[in-house]
């Protein structure tokens, strides 16, 4: 998976949970970025962040 996949997969899974999202309007507080690591990524918002291992799964 490319850095836009992951991203677009922790948004689809923890925005609305983790305070990404208003909860009230609905709207963009803040995004995720992708940043490599060994043996995997981490996707950080303003809110927290999320390993991603290799074969996709989030560890919270």
């Amino acid at each position: 998976m490319d850095n836009k996949a992951i991203r677009n997969r922790v948004f689809d899974e923890r925005a609305k949970i983790d305070g990404t999202i208003d909860k009230q309007t609905g709207e963009l507080i803040c995004d995720y970025d992708v940043t490599w690591l060994p043996f995997g990524r981490y996707v950080a918002s303003c809110e927290g962040g999320y390993f991603v291992t290799f074969w996709s799964k989030i560890l919270y």
